[in-house]
């Protein structure tokens, strides 16, 4: 992922991992902060509005940060982004089967 703006905008958000929408802004990009100002995450929207791209930049577990999550629309048994298997083997997306 490139760093450059995205034409929809860059919107800021407040809450905790889980709280983006998996629907945004068409080409767009929210960053999502927790209460103290640390950046948690960043979603990418795509030209029609669905979430494509995901970089972590904290949660919990034991990660390599910051790592990126392509969203696999596609894919009708899991339609968000696919799990993210840390070093111990956890998942960062626990409704990915």
């Amino acid at each position: 992922m490139g760093m450059c703006k995205p034409s929809g905008g860059i919107f800021k958000v407040v809450g905790h991992v889980g709280t983006l929408d998996r629907f945004g802004t068409p080409n767009s990009r929210y960053d999502l902060y927790n209460e103290n100002g640390e950046l948690l995450q960043q979603r990418w929207y795509g030209p029609n509005g669905n979430a494509y791209w995901d970089r972590d930049w904290k949660h919990g577990g034991n990660h390599e940060f910051p790592h990126d999550h392509k969203w696999e629309w596609d894919n009708w048994e899991h339609p968000g982004r696919p799990a993210y298997k840390g070093p111990s083997g956890e998942l960062t997306n626990p409704n990915f089967e």
